[in-house]
């Protein structure tokens, strides 16, 4: 008995024993290059996926992040506007900022499948904002300008995080003040710096309105259609040039604490929060160009992977086909002792797994090792006027790196059993007769 069962074990391992002598036996001569240039296009075709996987991932991250601490996630505003800066003011309603700020984690019913999820956070700060159109002017050069008015309830911390030089604004009880942040682009246009006057003219009742202000900070955003428009000052400047009282606002900004929530909250804040004449819409609803480039680069990243995994199937396919070849007097001799043809694939199968799973290997380190550097050396640089980003970023995700291994490994495997076909018509009695 103890025979047989080894004999049968025998029987179901064979294959890969032989495929394990053909693998050692090929350290050297034409085999071994064509090995070698396999495992190399393997890796390089994983580095290019999980590279550009990575880089694509820190994109959407990074700028999305500089749009939501720019502007929030949410805005509140007057169901009458219709342009993104039209000035119809709200009234300030204290006691709606409270008790949208205390909204937490929730639990909402998807729209498209009716079950109950949770969100991943809630409300983390609401803060108000005005707009108010101006023209710069400096030394007889004029620039256009839209002033964006916060108060003492602005997040200091996010605004901080685009601060270049200088300070943030000082808000007073009863004066307003004229401190003004600007972009480090209209400081280059101006040739101004921190501590400098400008003069903003401003349109009202049918006069020129100027008003002095002190150069106070420099921002960097980065989005050059931002960085190129805006400048930040007391909202009690946008409310004195536009004739509004004091409790009299364009809307509020509501930020999240996770950005997936956005589309739910605002659903949420609309029809449990919001009084008749107010609606709520998310960023990206609002400025939905930027969000669409991002979303281009998903189909980029989908067009990137399915052309290295077909590379990998092609490359893979072609190794299996001149190991054949090259072994074709084997396979005649296992055939011809009895060998039936799936145990005869099997064996240039598992060369080809082997080879597969140590470009795999090789891959994932080179493309570990390069996005490390890129993350803290910050190699490749990028022209941030085109890309909003001055250095590419990256955003590893491990969950992604498995699933993207997987696909590869599995996809490529399964391709594997068709060019194995050939051994099927090869004949014994030929391949041995001639060789």
């Amino acid at each position: 008995m103890y025979d047989i069962c080894a004999y049968l074990r025998y029987q179901m391992n064979s294959s890969l024993f032989i495929a394990k002598r053909l693998i050692h036996k090929s350290s050297s001569g034409f085999t071994s290059i064509i090995i070698k240039i396999a495992t190399a296009t393997v890796a390089l075709g994983l580095v290019v996926m999980l590279c550009a996987n990575s880089v694509i991932n820190g994109f959407q991250n990074e700028i999305s992040n500089k749009i939501f601490g720019f502007w929030g996630h949410i805005h509140i505003n007057d169901t009458k506007i219709t342009r993104s800066f039209e000035t119809i003011p709200i009234k300030a309603d204290h006691a709606l900022v409270d008790s949208i700020s205390n909204i937490g984690q929730i639990e909402v019913i998807d729209n498209f499948t009716g079950d109950i999820i949770s969100t991943k956070g809630g409300v983390r700060h609401v803060q108000s904002y005005s707009f108010c159109p101006g023209v710069l002017n400096r030394h007889k050069v004029f620039e256009g300008i839209i002033l964006k008015g916060i108060s003492d309830d602005s997040d200091k911390e996010r605004l901080q995080s685009f601060l270049k030089e200088g300070e943030l604004i000082s808000f007073y009880d009863t004066i307003e003040s004229r401190d003004l942040i600007i972009s480090e682009q209209t400081a280059k246009r101006l040739e101004v710096k921190i501590k400098d006057k400008l003069i903003i003219n401003f349109a009202k009742d049918r006069k020129v309105l100027k008003k002095p202000f002190t150069i106070k900070g420099i921002y960097k955003t980065g989005l050059e259609e931002y960085d190129k428009k805006f400048a930040f000052c007391d909202q009690k400047v946008v409310q004195d040039v536009l004739g509004w009282e004091d409790y009299q606002i364009t809307g509020y900004e509501v930020f999240l604490d996770h950005i997936d929530d956005a589309p739910k909250m605002s659903e949420l804040i609309y029809k449990e929060y919001l009084p008749t004449g107010l609606y709520s819409e998310t960023i990206q609803e609002k400025r939905p160009n930027i969000f669409e480039w991002l979303d281009l680069l998903n189909i980029n990243e989908r067009i990137i992977i399915m052309l290295m995994i077909l590379v990998s199937i092609i490359n893979m396919a072609t190794v299996i086909l001149i190991f054949i070849l090259d072994r074709s007097h084997m396979i005649g001799v296992l055939k011809s002792v009895g060998y039936k043809n799936w145990p005869v694939r099997k064996v240039f199968m598992y060369q080809a797994v082997w080879i597969l799973l140590r470009g795999v290997v090789y891959g994932n380190l080179i493309a570990f090792v390069l996005l490390f550097a890129q993350k803290n050396w910050g190699i490749v640089k990028l022209n941030e006027a085109s890309y909003y980003l001055s250095v590419a970023p990256v955003s590893f995700s491990i969950w992604q790196v498995l699933v993207i291994n997987f696909v590869v490994i599995i996809v490529t495997c399964m391709s594997m059993i068709l060019p194995t076909y050939i051994i099927t018509r090869i004949k014994p009695i030929k391949v041995l007769e001639f060789t």
